[in-house]
């Protein structure tokens, strides 16, 4: 079978579809992954067919404008300049969705693709799956990411209104570029939205995230809102892929050397003040005695060079499975597969979220028991101690252990695989 998915967006949002289109590679299908610009090698480095399909978010979050939105907690700002993006280049994601579709069987779509990816499987009379990498569908349980301060628990009419509102605001805004595309696959404008359009049509709509993480919902969505857990790339990927290619025997050798350190990292966002954010990690791990790993992935700062004492190992990217392990807490900024490396591995964690729905997955941290959570915007020396202090005690750690025992350990790639064979029969 001939599978299209196009995406956009970071490596976040496409690791987890490589990791997919691996699995159904390997069942003998064809697939082809429409992939950002910057992120077509990493693709096709993990053997499967790419072609470019959206702008580069990344440069956009890099530029002057992003890190000043970043340094500023602004997602508003954020998902304004992201939207420019997308509007200036509206016509010609049209035609690389179109493109990269072309041919295809069924199509796989992501919580960005999945509008114009319904169009296109209409006019071209195929199934269509779409995958959620958290809550964006409308419940009573929680609301709309972002709506609310991350630490309220409103009452389900609050929470239903935010869904109401979003999912109605997400119609108008993109109203005009998606009967764009209609038109110009032959089919009448609508004015349903992509919720609308997805429920109507039956496509499933699989939730690729661990359903113990979101308490409460999975009882109110039906069989058509599975959940798998996190997709993840399997050992020989990761190699080809570069993602094992750190050198992870200095990493284990230093952590072996002394206590089990706390890690500090921010994954893909491109942190403005990364200076400042290295030197509270070392006076706060020097208040509480305990050693410090630094993932400098994040950032332009030098490694080798940085500026520490001898109780911080500052070091480029690594296979997080690998390490977590063997550290003592997490501190990052709550994407998704970084939180589920870092629960996985039972470590106490706290979520400095940046933008979108890393507040959210930070709400959840701090209302499960198992960390705390607070905006980049509002790290300071003392906050981060607080955070810290709390990650330490032995109530929190046997909670993050236990938590981590009602995780999924069951194949997500696996399972949702079959989801994509069984809808497409």
């Amino acid at each position: 079978m001939k599978i299209a998915i196009p995406l956009t967006g970071t490596r976040g949002d496409v690791q987890p579809v490589v990791a997919l289109g691996v699995e159904l590679r390997r069942r003998g299908h064809e697939v082809l992954i429409g992939a950002p610009p910057n992120l077509v090698d990493f693709v096709t480095g993990a053997g499967l067919d790419a072609r470019a399909c959206g702008p580069d978010i990344q440069q956009l979050y890099s530029s002057e404008q992003g890190q000043k939105a970043l340094a500023a907690g602004n997602t508003l700002r954020l998902m304004q300049m992201v939207a420019q993006q997308m509007s200036g280049y509206a016509e010609q994601m049209n035609s690389e969705v179109i493109d990269v579709c072309a041919g295809a069987e069924l199509i796989v779509s992501s919580t960005v693709t999945e509008d114009r990816a319904s169009s296109v499987a209409e006019a071209m009379g195929v199934a269509q799956v779409s995958m959620h990498y958290y809550p964006c569908r409308y419940n009573s349980a929680y609301p709309f990411p972002g709506a609310l301060p991350a630490h309220w628990t409103p009452p389900a009419m609050v929470n239903r209104a935010t869904w109401v509102f979003a999912e109605n605001l997400r119609r108008v805004v993109f109203m005009r570029y998606l009967n764009d595309l209609r038109a110009k696959l032959g089919l009448p404008k609508s004015f349903e939205s992509t919720a609308g359009v997805l429920a109507r049509r039956g496509v499933p709509e699989v939730q690729i995230y661990d359903p113990a993480l979101v308490p409460g919902l999975p009882e109110q969505w039906d069989e058509r809102r599975p959940f798998t857990g996190f997709l993840t790339l399997d050992h020989a990927t990761r190699e080809a892929v570069g993602d094992l290619a750190g050198d992870h025997a200095s990493i284990l050798s230093w952590i072996d050397e002394g206590e089990a350190p706390v890690f500090f990292g921010f994954g893909s966002m491109p942190i403005k003040d990364t200076a400042a954010v290295l030197a509270m990690a070392d006076k706060v791990s020097a208040r509480f005695g305990v050693r410090a790993l630094v993932s400098a992935g994040w950032s332009d700062l030098d490694a080798a060079n940085a500026q520490v004492g001898s109780h911080v190992k500052v070091v480029g990217p690594f296979a997080y499975d690998r390490v977590f392990p063997r550290c003592r807490a997490a501190v990052h900024h709550g994407g998704i597969g970084t939180l589920f490396e870092s629960l996985r591995a039972g470590l106490p964690t706290l979520v400095c979220s940046v933008s979108f729905e890393q507040p959210m997955w930070g709400g959840q941290v701090a209302r499960l028991g198992v960390g705390e959570h607070m905006r980049f915007t509002q790290l300071t020396e003392q906050r981060l101690a607080d955070g810290v202090a709390t990650l330490l005690t032995p109530e929190i750690r046997t909670r993050a252990e236990e938590f981590a025992k009602t995780l999924s350990t069951a194949d997500a790639c696996a399972r949702t695989a079959d989801i994509i064979e069984a809808a497409a029969g």
